[in-house]
């Protein structure tokens, strides 16, 4: 990507403005035209460089549980799982990985963990397999995927998620608001509909979504872009044991995105803290990951990298 674009992608991830002509503000700072913007966004978005623009909403607030899911799944029949899983739409992540016992891991969420666990059940039970875990959260930390591609990491905003989340009815918000900032359009005026919904001007949205931001009843309202598209291709889950200070602290590194203490089960997974990080080469994934947990006193830890996404319409379904 050339310069222009590299900076316009910096700008829509870690300052998009929540003003009435968003383009138009991006425009100023980068000494560009609204219609320059606004046509860079479009393209992007068409070459399936850009997923979206928006804030997602935390799926506590809708009085769901979510876990991460890992099967053993010989090679020849990965496809065939991934499409059986994919047809849950509330899936959000669903990769093969090249952990020597797991091989598809996903995210789904549920009501309840009995029918979350129903739904593995179903899985496991129709392609017969016979090892698989599930991976309930203790505590989420952070969620905040953003992507330095200047440097060729990723690197997140240093923001801890609250233990407790109000649910959307809890806002006083209806639920049609939380779906029009999900994905806005690229048009001059994309805030006038939320705006509308919420019953205020424009100029007031900045400050209610910092406070479902600062309640965690959403993620931060960012440009989310594809890695592999911007040149981030290598993303790698770091599992460790911890204890909760040091599994807090590593939302606190910038290059983590996903960070999650989790319940372990014995015999099957052992343990209780990990993260997600993506860079531009395994050499500085890896160089950041020992540094960065060396900081915190971690000398034990296994990488456990992506190799393929199994979920193609990702971008359209992400959620926290």
């Amino acid at each position: 990507m050339d310069n222009d674009f590299a900076e316009l992608v910096m700008q829509a991830q870690y300052d998009f403005p929540i003003v009435d002509r968003p383009f138009q503000e991006l425009g100023k700072r980068l000494g560009k035209s609204e219609s320059w913007v606004m046509e860079s966004l479009r393209r992007a978005k068409e070459r399936n460089q850009l997923r979206r623009i928006g804030a997602l909403t935390n799926y506590k607030a809708k009085k769901q549980i979510a876990a991460l899911v890992g099967l053993r799944v010989p090679s020849m029949d990965v496809d065939k799982v991934a499409a059986a899983i994919n047809m849950d739409k509330t899936v959000t992540h669903n990769f093969l990985r090249d952990h020597p016992r797991y091989s598809i891991w996903y995210v789904t969420k549920a009501p309840t963990p009995q029918e979350l666990e129903a739904k593995v059940a179903k899985i496991v039970s129709d392609f017969s397999i016979e090892d698989y875990v599930i991976l309930y959260a203790e505590r989420t930390y952070k969620i905040d995927v953003k992507f330095d591609v200047l440097k060729g990491v990723s690197r997140a905003k240093l923001r801890i998620i609250p233990e407790t989340v109000p649910t959307i009815e809890e806002t006083g918000l209806p639920r049609q608001f939380f779906d029009s900032i999900r994905s806005i359009k690229i048009v001059e005026r994309p805030f006038d509909e939320a705006a509308a919904v919420a019953g205020m001007p424009v100029n007031k949205l900045v400050d209610l979504l910092d406070e479902l931001r600062r309640e965690g009843v959403i993620r931060d309202f960012y440009a989310m872009f594809d890695p592999d598209a911007v040149g981030i291709p290598e993303n790698s889950m770091v599992v460790f044991n911890a204890t909760n200070k040091q599994c807090e602290a590593a939302a606190l590194l910038e290059e983590s995105t996903h960070v999650v203490k989790r319940i372990p089960v014995p015999g099957k997974w052992d343990y209780n803290c990990y993260f997600m990080i993506h860079a531009a080469s395994k050499d500085i994934l890896e160089n950041t990951v020992k540094q960065r947990l060396g900081e915190l006193g971690v000398t034990e830890y296994r990488l456990v990298y992506s190799l393929r996404n199994l979920l193609h319409d990702m971008g359209k379904r992400i959620e926290n």
